[in-house]
């Protein structure tokens, strides 16, 4: 009867130790999908940002001709 409760006492331990790495395991692989949303996000907001720059500069590009045209007009 002894070994009987060991056996089943082992086998309780083994099934929640396979629940709490199955627990474990779901939420690593949340975790993992969740980085990847941010790593793409975050390259979604890089192209973002770059063509934000490059407007810009075009922009300051073209005020900074209509600026000299203006001047050289001026005078």
């Amino acid at each position: 009867m002894n070994v009987l409760n060991n056996t089943e006492v082992m086998t309780l331990l083994g099934t929640i130790i396979s629940i709490l790495l199955s627990i474990i395991a779901y939420f690593l692989k949340q975790l993992h999908g969740n980085f990847r949303k941010v790593e793409q996000d975050m390259a979604i907001m890089k192209a973002s940002l770059q063509l934000m720059k490059a407007e810009l500069k075009s922009n300051y590009s073209l005020l900074r001709q209509r600026m000299e045209f203006l001047e050289e007009r001026k005078t």
